[in-house]
């Protein structure tokens, strides 16, 4: 292992220069960002336009077999009204009237309908965002009571305060912490997965391998790669996170970053769930950095490793397919099956930790599977690698790895 610290350098120093590796960091970051920006433009827009549609004047008929639609509120709009439904209709079918709206005597159980001449997907919603104004205010109109009026507005302003063991508690104050962890160690996968997956393929594609085992042991050599593989995996976490914090701190007004102190102050940390999410952060991430290490040691080429990177990304998403289940305590054997399984039991354990739905013992077994798993992927990863770093046609199987012959090589 006297070389472990020239293998740590250049790998960190050959990745490091990739402008891949920067793309690929800040990429994600930018892209949310992007998506979001989009998507409250979008709303906004969307919204602006509904609200201006329904400003347009337009010709309209009003027939109110409800009683509800007040006069004041007809007047307004400078509709008139009709007796004759079918009459009504067929101005609006003929182009003589823009609009009929219908309101029967019991809307509870009836349909209010809408009669309007055609202006486009977008721009026929007018009619229906009026049609249901003039009803709601209309009926407003009609209550007195500013306390039923708040209560049918849905304006009530609610506070809660929940109680464990006669403490006050945060529930969601609470689930940031732990929840930070979740983020961290899936972010940390997506971003560096592949990159763990290749990290064996490279020399062996280049033929260098060869030079490189005559100076530097197999060990010293993957364990270096697996080392500077955590090593940027803390550094794509700073990148990410540094540039947010300064932004936030220093040019929160120019940049329109709302103000996140009662946010930040609700925070709660509880020491137990946070030295559980750190422990199966550092766990989870040395099982599947072992796992993807060793699938790029055993196959010859990087494409075709990738292929399996697929499959590792499919058993990370399986848990999330049941996140309402994780989300509430429950011992079904799905929830338990997916916290004792090593391939799915952090991410169950992230989200389950995050939630409070995670029992002491249960949380203890888990940890200990992943580091136990995570310890034996690592091992097994080094000892793939010994044997299969000289494989470049064929991929390498287990057997040859670990059957008898091998054990007897290796001693």
């Amino acid at each position: 292992m006297h070389n472990f610290g020239t293998v740590l350098q250049f790998e960190l120093r050959r990745t490091l220069k990739k402008p891949t590796f920067w793309f690929s960091i800040l990429s994600i970051p930018l892209l949310f960002g992007v998506i979001a920006a989009v998507i409250y433009f979008s709303n906004k827009s969307s919204s602006d336009r509904e609200d201006q549609l329904a400003k347009e004047p337009f010709s309209l008929v009003i027939q109110d077999d409800s009683g509800i639609i007040a006069p004041e509120a007809i007047g307004a709009l400078k509709a008139t009204t009709a007796t004759n439904k079918e009459a009504a209709i067929e101005q609006v079918r003929s182009g003589k009237t823009d609009a009929f709206f219908y309101y029967p005597k019991d809307i509870s159980k009836e349909e209010v309908r809408v009669y309007s001449k055609n202006e486009g997907i977008v721009d026929n919603s007018k009619y229906t965002t009026v049609a249901k104004q003039l009803a709601q205010q209309s009926a407003l109109a009609n209550v007195k009571d500013p306390n039923i009026t708040t209560a049918i507005q849905d304006n009530l302003r609610i506070s809660q305060t929940n109680y464990n063991e006669g403490q006050t508690v945060n529930p969601i104050g609470q689930l940031i912490a732990p929840a930070f962890f979740l983020i961290i160690f899936y972010a940390i996968i997506v971003l560096l997965g592949n990159q763990m997956l290749t990290s064996t393929t490279e020399e062996k594609e280049n033929r260098v391998t060869e030079m490189l085992l005559t100076s530097i042991t197999s060990r010293a050599l993957i364990v270096g790669k697996i080392v500077s593989l955590i090593i940027l995996g803390f550094i794509q976490i700073a990148v990410i996170i540094v540039p947010l914090v300064i932004a936030y701190v220093f040019a929160r007004d120019a940049l329109g970053i709302p103000d996140l102190s009662a946010f930040l102050n609700n925070i709660q940390i509880e020491m137990w769930p946070t030295l559980l999410g750190a422990g199966l952060l550092v766990s989870g991430f040395l099982l599947f950095t072992g796992l993807l290490v060793g699938i790029g040691a055993a196959t010859p080429t990087a494409k075709e490793a990738n292929s399996f990177f697929g499959f590792v990304i499919l058993l990370m998403m399986v848990p999330f397919y049941f996140f309402s289940l994780l989300m509430t305590p429950s011992s079904s054997i799905v929830v338990t099956g997916l916290s004792y399984f090593p391939l799915t039991a952090p991410f169950t354990l992230l989200i389950r930790n995050a939630f409070g739905t995670l029992a002491v013992h249960e949380a203890i077994i888990g940890l200990i599977i992943v580091s136990i798993a995570g310890v034996i992927a690592i091992s097994a990863a080094v000892r793939i690698f010994r044997y299969g770093t000289l494989e470049y046609s064929n991929r390498i199987s287990l057997k040859s790895v670990f059957g008898k012959k091998a054990k007897k090589h290796s001693a």
